[in-house]
């Protein structure tokens, strides 16, 4: 991890030495007194941590940056994938920066996936908060599972860009056609879209696209076109290193 993610009452009363994270600190990074990692409140600031004990608790300073992260203007509508393809999606889009990510149940999709021990154990949050921290980053998307896509198209921001990337619909590259300040991506389950959702994407206003002539797989397909969207939105900030 790039960033270790704690509450606000950890970065005063630190981590207790059995946490999974104060073990990966001193077992797996190797830091003693004085060593430093980067940390960051779940939806807050981020900043630099110094150690000033490993026992009992290990504890901590923080230098906290001045200005927070932006969070980047991208939902992402996905069709409920198999639970190890939406393990690498929740991962990849926190990552990437999406803001919101809504997983629904697709007309072709398999209803077995709903009893995968990620979505009734609550085991996706882990691969959300892995993801963030990966990153280097305190954003967490906001993740929702719905029961159809109409669900999913409720309460979508009217003026954002909105793109399906469906290869078998579409007429050209992801581009953007009028000023927009958000996007939002729709993407298929392994098996596609099906006619009435399709149909349902058009009357909300949806443009069709391809990402070339190949198949991609799902957390491909949202990643790439995810970056191409926030790269046309002319979002993303310039990299800053923590401390500087």
């Amino acid at each position: 991890m790039n960033l270790v993610l704690i509450t606000a009452d950890e970065a005063k009363t630190g981590l207790s030495p059995d946490d999974a994270r104060a073990r990966h600190l001193r077992e797996t990074v190797g830091l003693a007194v004085g060593g430093t990692f980067h940390v960051g409140v779940e939806n807050g600031p981020r900043g630099i941590a110094t150690i000033t004990s490993i026992a009992p608790q290990l504890t901590f300073t923080v230098a906290w940056e001045k200005s927070p992260q932006a969070r980047l203007p991208l939902t992402v509508l996905i069709g409920l994938p198999r639970p190890q393809t939406a393990k690498k999606v929740l991962h990849d889009l926190a990552s990437l920066g999406a803001a919101r990510i809504l997983f629904f149940e697709s007309a072709k999709g398999d209803p077995g996936y709903l009893t995968s021990s990620l979505w009734k154990d609550g085991e996706w949050r882990e691969h959300v908060l892995k993801g963030t921290e990966q990153a280097c980053s305190t954003l967490v998307p906001e993740v929702t599972r719905v029961g159809s896509l109409a669900e999913a198209l409720v309460g979508l921001d009217a003026n954002a860009w909105k793109l399906a990337l469906d290869p078998y619909e579409a007429t050209g590259a992801p581009e953007i056609s009028a000023p927009a300040k958000a996007a939002v991506l729709a993407i298929g389950p392994e098996r596609g879209f099906a006619d009435e959702e399709r149909a349902a994407l058009r009357a909300a206003g949806f443009a069709f696209a391809h990402l070339g002539d190949r198949i991609l797989r799902v957390e491909a397909a949202a990643l790439v076109g995810g970056a191409l969207m926030l790269a046309q939105l002319r979002v993303w900030e310039k990299h800053r290193l923590l401390g500087g």
